[in-house]
């Protein structure tokens, strides 16, 4: 297995997050009762948690020369992620989203993506040097000049024979299904939710049907998120349904960010489609279960305590252990 860094690219964000008690009818008021302001974006929380996990990772986006660039890139390299391949954009401010967050622990997000979409191709191949796998979150193919370095980039990672995972993201999946759906032969896995998956394949009854779908469309490793009824994977025929990890519900914000972690990592380590189902899971619970994402995502120690003792924990954490 190759020592180099996963690449991942997308988005970095600064998130302002406020717990309100409900929705307000238009033209009303919601008071928080809790809020804060931390860095996010889909590839950033990826990026951040793969290198607390023990796997190199590299971020590849676009920040603004704003005061909202510097706490963004301090948290990731604190984390140990590389963000020398992260562009400077002179005029567009650094993606900014305002997500509430209802008791039910379920956030909805309003945002400026700002100096992201900017991501300039030419940045690619150098960000590329040494990978060892490419992680493209689907908002990266929404806008110009983004969408052309996501292209560039899955173009020189398929020449250079680099397994590629796409989180695809039910808005890009709605937004963009001819786009998405020309990637998927040869992918090495896809996430994403059953309506996604049904943008992209077709009518299908359920998550069985939509992921044997994507896999004879040439994806090798389907992944379906279901939410409170946890996932589904689909590797050829072998097939695992993952059930979602009971935990108190804090706040979705990163959830599927750290659902897509745990499946890149047990890729990269080798583990059985059950193990990665289990190890995605409880990343993406143990993420919902914490205030925020970014900084707040969970490491090894906290995965480790989670599965401790659980019949399926011992795969797993033999390969958190692995170097």
């Amino acid at each position: 297995m190759s020592t180099g860094p996963v690449v991942v690219l997308g988005d970095l964000n600064i998130d302002a997050l406020l717990a309100i008690p409900a929705y307000p009818a238009p033209g009303g008021d919601a008071l928080a009762t809790r809020s804060g302001v931390q860095p996010g974006g889909s590839a950033a929380n990826t990026a951040l948690l793969l290198a607390r996990l023990g796997q190199p990772s590299r971020l590849l986006a676009c920040a603004g020369r704003d005061a909202w660039a510097e706490p963004a890139l301090r948290a990731l390299a604190q984390a140990g992620v590389d963000t020398q391949a992260v562009q400077s954009h002179p005029s567009a401010p650094t993606g900014l989203f305002f997500i509430p967050v209802t008791p039910d622990g379920e956030r909805t997000m309003f945002g400026l993506r700002g100096a992201n979409a900017q991501l300039d191709p030419s940045g690619v191949e150098p960000a590329l040097a040494g990978a060892a796998w490419l992680h493209l979150s689907g908002y990266a193919l929404l806008e110009a000049p983004q969408r052309e370095a996501a292209l560039r980039a899955l173009a020189l990672a398929r020449a250079r024979g680099l397994p590629i995972s796409v989180d695809v993201g039910r808005f890009p999946a709605l937004q963009q299904p001819e786009l998405v759906r020309g990637l998927l032969p040869g992918l090495a896995m896809v996430i994403l939710d059953l309506p996604a998956a049904r943008a992209l394949v077709g009518p299908a009854s359920g998550p069985a049907e939509a992921a044997e779908a994507l896999v004879r469309a040439g994806v090798g490793l389907a992944a379906l998120t279901l939410g409170a009824q946890g996932a589904y994977l689909r590797a050829g025929a072998q097939t695992a349904s993952q059930p979602a990890y009971p935990v108190d519900v804090v706040d979705t914000t990163g959830a599927g960010d750290a659902f897509s972690a745990g499946l890149i990592l047990a890729q990269r380590r080798g583990l059985s489609l059950p193990a990665a189902g289990a190890l995605a899971a409880a990343l993406g619970a143990l993420a919902a279960s914490v205030w925020g994402a970014g900084p707040a995502l969970p490491g090894c120690a906290e995965v480790r305590a989670f599965l401790a003792g659980r019949p399926e924990a011992a795969e797993i954490l033999a390969a958190l252990a692995a170097p």
